[in-house]
């Protein structure tokens, strides 16, 4: 998820039509339609799986869809009205609220991500002070990506962000995380990888943590286990202030945020993976999606597909593999770490652990 202005969103337009035109869906748009259904049944089934609360309601925020032509609004809010050119309102089977819009010129080629807004100068586009996914279709997808063939496979990449979506839903979360913009005390994980990459000291430190991590989820005892994690905040707290002394900026507060909400959607995305086999699609996507892939599954004991979660990589924010790996900690000593993740915001997971490992 970054926080930045893409070309396609929509910027204030006064030309709202108040009788917005009802279309009768086309095969492909009624294609679109079925597609969320079967997003909205993936989401249902993890949301069981791994964070109840993720499958309280169809969909947590907007989504924007792109094809190749047109660009669908699916779960507006209201006073996205005003923000928005001309557009029709898509009739569908599910009694969603579907806003149908023309392609802008300059629209993206590609896009799966969860955006929003917090500067006041920014208070005419869509996603201002909300979290809104943009997505293209798995045919714009396929083309851009090569490693997305199938809508199996970018529906992974859609849940990954609807995640994302519903972490941001939470006022507390998004009160949180605008406030640390606002204060200067927040980068995005792209700015934290690119740190990551070209300061050598920063990194050798990092990795050294991350395998204290790895090896505390393997440890056989408890306390092999605190051992290993004391080590670990130690190294942290070095590597932390001397970042400090070199650049006068705190870099634990954006640390601590993303790995708290990259490590738990990453946690969600590897327990769907090895379920997905178990997610029905609709009959409709079986007859009429030509990028449905019947027979697929995730090939588990593929070694990359292992390690994109727990080791650091160049191309992959860090903050993902070492919030997994403490995610993971938590998780097998049955710490309810999902108890207060809301409502305490800015409480990290490190420091349950070391709640729980009590640590001083």
């Amino acid at each position: 998820m970054k926080i930045k202005f893409f070309t396609y969103l929509f910027l204030l337009i006064i030309s709202v039509d108040l009788k917005a035109q009802i279309l009768q869906p086309t095969q492909e748009e009624k294609l679109i339609t079925e597609r969320f259904e079967y997003i909205r049944q993936i989401k249902k089934y993890v949301g069981e799986l791994y964070w109840k609360n993720f499958s309280t309601n169809d969909f947590p925020g907007t989504i924007v869809y792109f094809s190749d032509s047109a660009s669908y609004f699916i779960n507006p809010l209201p006073e996205m009205k005003d923000k928005v050119s001309k557009y029709s309102i898509l009739y569908n089977d599910y009694d969603w609220n579907i806003w149908k819009l023309r392609m802008p010129l300059d629209s993206a080629k590609f896009v799966m991500e969860t955006t929003f807004q917090f500067d006041p100068k920014t208070k005419g586009y869509i996603n201002y002070r909300t979290p809104v996914l943009f997505c293209s279709s798995p045919e714009l997808t396929k083309k851009e990506r090569i490693k997305i063939n199938s809508t199996q496979e970018w529906s992974i990449a859609l849940m990954h962000e609807l995640y994302h979506q519903f972490q941001y839903s939470n006022e507390a979360i998004l009160t949180y995380v605008l406030r640390l913009y606002q204060e200067k005390k927040m980068i995005d994980m792209d700015s934290m990888q690119t740190i990551y990459l070209k300061n050598q000291e920063f990194r050798d430190t990092l990795q050294r943590e991350n395998e204290l991590l790895k090896r505390a989820v393997k440890a056989s005892s408890i306390e092999e286990e605190k051992k290993l994690f004391t080590d670990f905040l130690r190294l942290r707290s070095k590597r932390n202030l001397a970042y400090f002394k070199k650049k006068k900026f705190w870099i634990e507060t954006p640390e601590n945020f993303w790995e708290k909400l990259e490590g738990t959607c990453l946690m969600m995305e590897k327990q769907l993976k090895e379920n997905f086999k178990n997610i029905k699609p609709t009959e409709y996507i079986v007859k009429n999606d030509p990028m449905y892939e019947p027979g697929f599954v995730f090939n588990e004991s593929d070694p990359s597909e292992k390690n994109f979660y727990t080791e650091l990589s160049d191309s992959i924010p860090y903050v993902g593999a070492t919030g997994y790996n403490m995610v993971q900690l938590l998780e097998k000593n049955k710490v309810a770490y999902k108890d207060n993740f809301f409502n305490y915001a800015s409480l990290p997971l490190d420091l349950q652990l070391k709640y729980f490992y009590k640590i001083k």
